[in-house]
Parts: C-alpha cells; sequence; structure tokens
C-alpha cells in the first residue's frame, strides 16, 4: 500500500493595508506546500496619494488621522466567503504604521537573560512605553566593538492595544486569529521556507536580500538561508516617487500619480521606456533608496565578515512596477528580480505571472508550516 503524505491546511494569511488587501492558503503534503486560494485587490487612487503626503507633511505635534482600513475589510469579508479558502484559522498583519523597528548591541548572554534585559535597553528608544507593547527579538549576529563582543539585536514592537484592536476586527468576522505578523519579517518567511525545503549547497547558505516596495515606507530585510539577519525600514516608497515624478515632469501630483499608475499596469516598450526616463531624473528618492540597500549590504558585510548578497529579491506594491525595478536594479551591484512568492513556497516560480504583492499574505499563511 502507498504511503499517503500528511495534509495539513494552514491558515488564511491575511495582509491589510489601507491601500489593498491581499489573501493567501496554502496545505502542506509532506514537506511541500499547494496553494488553496489567493486574493487581492487595490484600492489605492491618485486623491489618496495626495492625502498622504499632505498629511506626511504636516506640522510635528499634529496628530494625523488613522488611515481608514474599511475598504481592505469589506473586501476581506467579500473573499471569505466565497473565493475557495478554507477553515476559519487566520495569522493578520498588523498595522505597519504603528511597528517600532530599533537595532540594540548588547554583551552576549543566554536566551532568557536577553529577553528579561530588553525592557530596559529599549526605556526612551521607543515611541511608547516597552511594556505597553508586544516586542519580539533576533539576534542578528555578534560584532567586536571597543575590543569587546557584543550581540546584535533587532527589535521589532507594536503597542499592546493595536494588536488586540486589529485582531479583535478580524475575529468579528468570524475567524479564529492564530497568529499576527508584521510586514518586514512576514515577507521573508516564503523565502526561509524555500530555503529550508531545498538542497544544501557546497558554498553555504544563500544570501538573499528581500526589499518590500510599498507605499509610504519600504523595508529591507536580509536572510541567511532560514535566518534573518538584518531588517530596517527606510522612510521612502512609491508616494516619494510619485511626488519626485511630479517635479520633474512639472505636473500636478494627481496627474503625476495616474501617469506612476499607468506605468505600473504598462505592457508596452515604449511605456515601459517612457517610465524608465522618468524615474532616472528622480535623483532623490531612487537615490535614497538605493543608498539605502546598499547601507544594508555594507552592514551586512561587516557583521558576516565580508559576505556578500546573492540575489535581490523586489516584492510589494512597488514591484509591480517593471520600469522602477529596473532603475532600482541599474544603481545596484548584484543580482536583481522581482519576487513570485507563490511560486517561491510551491517550488514553481514563473516571472511572467508573478505577484510580488503577495509576499506578506504568502508569509503569514506559512504560520504552523514545517
Amino acid at each position: 500500500m502507498a504511503h499517503l503524505k500528511k495534509r495539513t491546511l494552514l491558515p488564511v494569511g491575511i495582509h491589510l493595508t489601507p491601500e489593498a488587501a491581499h489573501l493567501a492558503q496554502f496545505e502542506q503534503v509532506g514537506d511541500r506546500l499547494e496553494l488553496v486560494s489567493q486574493a487581492s485587490c487595490s484600492f489605492a487612487s491618485p486623491q489618496d496619494t495626495v492625502t498622504r503626503l499632505v498629511a506626511a507633511d504636516a506640522p510635528p505635534g499634529l496628530e494625523a488621522d488613522e488611515p481608514d482600513y474599511t475598504p481592505a475589510l469589506r473586501f476581506l469579508r467579500q473573499e471569505l466567503g466565497w473565493n475557495n479558502f478554507k477553515g476559519k484559522d487566520a495569522v493578520v498583519s498588523l498595522p505597519a504604521e504603528h511597528v517600532a523597528v530599533q537595532h540594540l548591541r548588547m554583551p552576549p548572554m543566554q536566551p532568557d537573560e536577553l529577553a528579561a534585559s530588553l525592557p530596559y535597553e529599549l526605556e526612551d528608544k521607543l515611541p511608547f512605553q516597552p511594556e505597553e507593547a508586544v516586542v519580539r527579538h533576533i539576534v542578528a549576529g555578534s560584532v567586536t566593538e571597543n575590543n569587546e563582543t557584543k550581540q546584535d539585536v533587532l527589535v521589532l514592537a507594536v503597542r499592546r492595544d493595536v494588536v488586540q484592536s486589529r485582531v479583535a476586527t478580524i475575529t468579528r468576522l468570524k475567524l479564529n486569529v492564530v497568529g499576527a505578523g508584521v510586514e518586514p519579517c512576514s515577507m521573508c518567511y516564503g523565502y526561509a521556507f524555500a530555503s529550508q525545503h531545498s538542497e544544501p549547497s557546497q558554498s553555504g547558505p544563500l544570501c538573499l536580500m528581500v526589499v518590500y516596495l510599498g507605499w509610504q515606507q519600504s523595508h529591507v530585510a536580509i536572510l541567511r538561508g532560514q535566518e534573518t539577519t538584518l531588517v530596517k525600514p527606510v522612510g521612502q516608497g512609491l508616494d516619494h516617487v510619485t511626488q519626485s515624478v511630479a517635479t520633474v515632469t512639472e505636473s500636478s501630483l494627481e496627474e503625476a500619480s495616474e501617469r506612476v499608475a499607468g506605468w505600473r499596469d504598462a505592457t508596452t516598450p515604449d511605456a515601459v521606456d517612457e517610465a524608465v526616463t522618468t524615474y532616472n531624473r528622480c535623483r532623490e528618492p531612487i537615490g535614497h533608496l538605493t543608498d539605502e540597500i546598499q547601507s544594508c549590504m555594507r552592514y551586512h558585510a561587516s557583521l558576516a565578515r565580508g559576505a556578500q548578497i546573492d540575489r535581490l529579491c523586489f516584492v510589494g506594491p512597488g514591484a509591480c512596477d517593471k520600469a522602477l525595478v529596473r532603475v532600482l536594479s541599474a544603481n545596484l551591484a548584484v543580482a536583481c528580480e522581482v519576487g513570485d512568492p507563490v511560486g517561491t513556497v510551491t517550488g514553481s516560480p514563473d516571472r511572467e505571472t508573478a505577484r510580488p504583492e503577495m509576499a506578506v499574505a504568502v508569509g503569514l499563511s506559512l504560520f504552523g508550516a514545517s
């Protein structure tokens, strides 16, 4: 009798932002994954870009309005009702605007000692009190500083009331929330899973950089095999690129936003060439993004004794813009590609059908995968 491989239904990964909603679910069959269903919808409009940029330029001390997640929740309710998603378990993303990332250098210590020391080390380093937050950390490696060996620790923190609010919102949709994740880490989980189940290389684990191109900010992460060794937010995103396009083309923000949206959907070589030419003139946001990426590469090399990045994957909504990816890649001395999160975890990546915006939802669904 043939041996039947164990099948495990994984939770629905739910990545919600004010601009879009992405859902993905997989089933694990032995050591491989099969896609159960995926769904995605963008709510971004040219006026939204203007609103976000105006809010970002508000004077210090003026409290910004909370982003509106109503369209994303409406889409979520609709999709879970009929688009072949199974079960009630879900893992949800936490609002990116509330995630704080902090790098610490601490003396070597045992894991339980490190966890106990973090609240004291984080005092006055977060935009909220450590005791008010859910805090997670990653030990990225060791460094020598002033002839002393120290641990390089990445800390991610979200206020506890923000976590409770997001969980309560999803629970009201009659889902069982079994976990929550943040964009900078969740976007990497699919690539970590693929590394875990790939044939070992004689040269050691692949060093992969994942760059999430978001609307208001981007994220850079580095994985060595399955281990995350760096996470860094970058305060530049698609909105800043659009603002620069408006400047160099002497057009309004609304006109520039419509133009950039058209370039993301461009299918003709002429449209892509026009976009590349314009993006090459947007020196401030493009330069800032590439400088931050290169800075992360240098930092990684300092931690890993000169180790280089083998490959860079662009994910997120900005990775859907072929021209933008081409311009960024031309300024980076590393092999770059548009990520295919679903194909990466199922073992059948396809650049032609890649949906890089699904990276976070894919990673969230892998909660509990082995």
